[in-house]
């Protein structure tokens, strides 16, 4: 068995969570809205752009994947770009969160775009650079859940500052708006990133990469071929959907389907991410009990239930909001930190089954299938939305026909993608046996190793 990381190894890891988290879930609930409703840009437009850029930088995340896998420099293999990347998105933050009203789509798409970049450098690094830490089955899901944990740390910290500026803003004679709540959070992202570029730079151990090989294009195809693989980038894409589609339409959905105000509505995404941290050590535990797949199986299935009851909450029941709310969000926050730790395992395999390790390129696929899981719901739901007629700016004056189109779309899609994500996950085949033989022929097979 490897010897435990020391907590303040796990701590200096964890850091850039911080501010990386930012270009998540609180960048779809807070940003689309913000640009269709006080920057002026079409709701169908904003939808497309927001969705677009996912799109757009996805080869880019193969490419930092296979540099990754190529850099062997004096500063490490995966610090150079997880330094570069998180300057780079500092860059686009201060674009994107700073946008001015009457904001053309090019203007934002070159800010998102900027953003997106440094982003996907900085996420590919440090995912594969957590999987480099351990070969232990259960450590792995140890690293990955202080990184799941300091991202639960983030999106409350990120989400409770618009309202806390607005509510606190007047005493610094500061008028209480939409603006003014993003600001605050794009200056709490900006000052975030320095000190966790230099945690992470000088806590965390990066030494030469083993069975590292370059590759090619025709290593992305080949590796997408690979069944384990292929099946773990579609049970992480199927269950990124659920919160994807929540979170771009959750103010909506409260504000106009059930009557609260747009600071309640948000307000309620306070109790959804507090009860993750309740669930990453809750869900660590049931995995150390069984299995990596068999604890995501359980986490993404009774998500589907528990968002589905969200629908039966009633008029303007705030409380009864904020409780499903806090019942989803514990077996929301499993699949993120657990599917990394499997996609460690994964690595392993495919290096035994192959001679060449690729984790740099296999993680750059993952951040990928994460934006997708993410550009999905934007795009789609802002699309559909403004086919039915929904109007961002009307709330619950909407037409009826709009309002149920709304709820069906906050409904059905997430609770169809989280079956069957749960479905899949059950059919997984590398358990704590399986991973330990599979090191131990790695041990054996490899000099030096």
């Amino acid at each position: 068995m490897a010897t435990p990381l020391r907590r303040r190894t796990l701590a200096a890891f964890a850091a850039p969570c911080l501010p990386l988290t930012g270009v998540g879930l609180p960048l779809v609930v807070y940003l689309p809205p913000y640009y269709a409703g006080t920057l002026g840009l079409d709701l169908a437009m904003t939808g497309i752009l927001f969705s677009a850029v996912r799109w757009i930088d996805l080869p880019l995340d193969v490419l930092f994947g296979h540099w990754i896998d190529r850099t062997d420099t004096r500063w490490g293999r995966f610090r150079p770009w997880m330094v570069i990347g998180g300057l780079v998105m500092m860059a686009g933050l201060a674009l994107v969160f700073f946008a001015r009203p009457g904001i053309g789509p090019l203007t934002a798409l070159a800010g998102l775009l900027l953003m997106y970049t440094g982003y996907s450098a900085a996420q590919v690094a440090h995912t594969s650079w957590g999987q480099a830490l351990s070969t232990d089955y259960h450590e792995r899901s140890r690293i990955f859940g202080w990184w799941q944990g300091a991202n639960m740390i983030a999106l409350l910290g990120l989400l409770a500052v618009p309202p806390l500026m607005n509510a606190f803003g007047p005493r610094w004679g500061l008028e209480p708006s939409a603006a003014l709540g993003v600001h605050a959070m794009g200056w709490v992202l900006l000052a975030l990133m320095l000190p966790a570029l230099l945690a992470v730079s000088a806590g965390v151990p990066d030494g030469a990469p083993v069975h590292a090989s370059p590759h090619g294009w025709a290593d992305v195809k080949a590796a997408l071929k690979r069944p384990l693989l292929r099946r773990l980038m579609l049970i992480d894409l199927l269950a990124s959907l659920p919160p994807g589609f929540g979170g771009a339409l959750l103010v909506f959905f409260f504000e106009a389907a059930r009557g609260f105000s747009v600071s309640e509505a948000r307000l309620l995404l306070l109790f959804y991410f507090a009860a993750g941290l309740i669930g990453a050590p809750f869900w660590a535990w049931v995995a150390r009990r069984t299995s990596k797949h068999m604890a995501v199986a359980w986490a993404i299935g009774s998500y589907a239930l528990l968002h589905a009851g969200l629908v039966l909450v009633p008029a303007s029941g705030f409380a009864m909001a904020a409780l499903g709310m806090l019942l989803a969000g514990i077996p929301a926050v499993a699949p993120p930190f657990l599917v990394r730790a499997m996609l460690a395992d994964v690595t392993d395999a495919e290096t035994l089954a192959t001679g060449r390790s690729n984790a740099g390129l296999y993680y750059a696929v993952l951040v990928g299938v994460q934006k997708i899981g993410y550009a999905i719901p934007v795009g789609l739901a802002y699309i559909v939305l403004d086919m039915v007629g929904f109007d961002a700016k009307l709330g619950a004056g909407n037409t009826q026909s709009a309002i149920d189109g709304l709820v069906l779309l906050f409904l059905a899609p997430p609770v169809i993608s989280a079956l069957a994500a749960a479905w899949l996950a059950r059919g997984w085949t590398i358990d704590q046996d399986e991973q330990r033989r599979i090191v131990s022929e790695l041990g054996r097979t490899t000099p030096g190793a």
